[in-house]
């Protein structure tokens, strides 16, 4: 299997003293389940999430970097790379003048069981000018290139549906990447399965023994995940990563809330912005209106620091 690293290059942007070096940053929405179907009543959910992202990019004072998918992002068949559903789902639906940054994608349960994964794989190398970027099941992403502050390994988490020889090949691709040098100041995994959850499918105990130990041993800074229809913040004892769950992106959010882990749930469409320095990383749980629901910020050495939220969901 072919797998790119693909990288992008970020001007350096930072409201830096007259004289002082500039400092680099990388701004990111993360969004999940975004769930269209041409059979829908309009995609109504999905397009009201989609406006929001445009407005809070439009109103931001740093441009963003990317846009990460979580998986699930069409729950319909696709014909092919030239399957029109690929220009009603996506090119329109996100704003191509306030969204101008690449959407880069991981494939979830629903992509596979509409048979849409390689429609969604093909569309991007065909099409190399679209939004669209998917070279991979996996692959690593760099921001920026050259001297890189964040790095994301993104990966396919369909376990049963990979077959056994490409889920070793994908372990053993994991833990080379994280075993390489680590150049930027974060490093994410990303991934359309949670390894924790409170929402409807909870906790993935494989996922937690197959890659829970390469988390631990190379301290992973964030997991991203979506599958369920939340977004929530996790911080779990004696784990070193913060997880994210950004599952709001248009499906169905009428669905049980399972635990009150804390520090926030909540069953509400939306997405994360992540906004990394060298110095911490800031994330916010958006919903579909442009409220933050919850803010915090994560030291270099994992310190959480909760800087503004809202109640959350009850089980």
């Amino acid at each position: 299997m072919l797998l790119v690293c693909v990288a992008f290059w970020l001007g350096a942007v930072c409201g830096a003293a007259p004289g002082e070096p500039l400092e680099p940053q990388v701004k990111l929405f993360v969004a999940g389940d975004l769930g269209f179907n041409s059979a829908a009543n309009g995609n109504l959910d999905q397009q009201k999430t989609a406006r929001a992202m445009a407005a809070y990019a439009a109103k931001s004072l740093h441009a963003f970097d990317a846009t990460l998918l979580c998986g699930d992002s069409f729950k319909v068949k696709l014909a092919g790379p030239d399957d029109p559903q690929f220009r009603q789902g996506f090119e329109e639906m996100y704003d191509a003048q306030a969204l101008k940054m690449p959407f880069l994608a991981v494939l979830g349960n629903h992509d596979y069981e509409y048979k849409s994964a390689a429609a969604q794989l093909e569309y991007a190398a065909k099409h190399p000018d679209s939004r669209w970027k998917m070279p991979g099941r996996w692959y690593r992403l760099n921001l920026p290139a050259a001297q890189p502050l964040v790095t994301v390994l993104m990966l396919d988490s369909n376990r049963d549906v990979v077959g056994k020889e490409q889920w070793q090949s994908q372990l053993r691709w994991l833990d080379e990447e994280l075993c390489k040098p680590r150049k930027a100041a974060w490093t994410i995994c990303l991934a359309h399965h949670p390894l924790f959850s409170d929402g409807q499918h909870g906790d993935n105990a494989a996922l937690q023994a197959a890659w829970g130990p390469l988390l631990r041993k190379h301290k992973v800074d964030f997991y991203l995940s979506g599958h369920d229809h939340i977004l929530q913040h996790l911080q779990m004892p004696d784990w070193p990563s913060t997880f994210i769950i950004s599952g709001g992106g248009g499906e169905n959010t009428k669905r049980s809330i399972t635990g009150s882990r804390g520090p926030f749930i909540r069953a509400v469409h939306g997405f994360a912005v992540m906004q990394f320095s060298t110095r911490s990383a800031k994330v916010s749980l958006v919903d579909d209106t442009g409220t933050l629901l919850h803010v915090f910020e994560r030291g270099r050495k994992g310190e959480i620091g909760i800087l503004s939220t809202t109640p959350s969901d009850k089980p």
